[in-house]
């Protein structure tokens, strides 16, 4: 079955338009905020009636959390699979740091949003990325509390240091640009580096 396409007239596959409407979606609650944005704005920005994107969200939050399942979501599932692939506490904290920097380039928008919209959804909406963020300060926290049985973290409060490290890391969602001086893996490697040494004992 097709669905009516853009304004152009076109007509697409059912999973090309969801597809395309949640891109149009990630844009625009991008830059203009999950609650600057309004379902009747996406629909005009995308060329199509409102009834086209009810067809396929029953509403703006189910937009919201389409995109973060689509992106976001599978982001504990993927640092815990890093740092599996390490042997030592000290090699699992850069695997984690490393992945979780990769999975910004691939998502940074996303990421980004999860972060600065917090406040502005609704409480299913906010209660699931609330869960998203602590199962990752969880993930961080274990592996800094195998540095610190091992005595290789510097003194100081684990949680402390668990939130530096994700300020940095979340940092880097704001700054970072495909077309930058550096490759991203030699950027990457350079900020994993820098937060070892700030977290580490040599």
């Amino acid at each position: 079955m097709a669905t009516p396409g853009n304004s152009r007239g076109t007509v697409v596959d059912q999973a090309d338009m969801r597809e395309s409407l949640l891109e149009t979606a990630v844009e625009m609650f991008s830059e203009k905020g999950f609650s600057g944005t309004s379902i009747r704005d996406i629909a005009r920005e995308h060329g199509v009636s409102l009834s086209n994107i009810y067809y396929y969200f029953s509403n703006k939050e189910g937009l919201w959390r389409e995109i973060m399942n689509r992106s976001v979501r599978s982001l504990p599932g993927r640092l815990r699979a890093a740092i599996a692939q390490a042997d030592t506490p000290r090699a699992q904290l850069d695997a984690l740091i490393r992945e979780h920097l990769r999975a910004g380039v691939e998502h940074q928008r996303e990421l980004l949003m999860l972060l600065t919209e917090q406040g502005q959804l609704g409480e299913d909406s906010s209660r699931e990325t609330l869960e998203i963020q602590r199962e990752i300060l969880e993930i961080y926290t274990a592996v800094l509390e195998a540095l610190s049985a091992e005595g290789a973290l510097h003194e100081g409060h684990i949680r402390v240091a668990v939130f530096n490290i994700l300020g940095v890391v979340n940092w880097h969602l704001r700054w970072y640009r495909a077309d930058g001086p550096l490759p991203a893996d030699t950027l990457h490697q350079e900020i994993t580096n820098f937060i070892s040494r700030a977290v580490c004992r040599d």
